[in-house]
């Protein structure tokens, strides 16, 4: 499968909000799936923070 930058932003995000908004949903087997699809946001440094310039792309 190809990675997808869409749904490991959406994967993360799902993460993070349960683990800070419902901490109680992450003791069930559900939710641990949810935490474990979590895999930090280094890939995707061009989502959030989009390159307007070209000289942007150097920061």
């Amino acid at each position: 499968m190809a990675y997808n930058k869409r749904k490991h932003l959406a994967d993360n995000i799902a993460a993070l909000e349960q683990l800070f908004m419902r901490p109680e949903a992450c003791a069930t087997e559900k939710g641990r799936n949810v935490l474990k699809a979590y895999s930090g946001f280094g890939g995707l440094k061009c989502i959030l923070n989009p390159a307007e310039k070209d000289t942007d792309i150097e920061k």
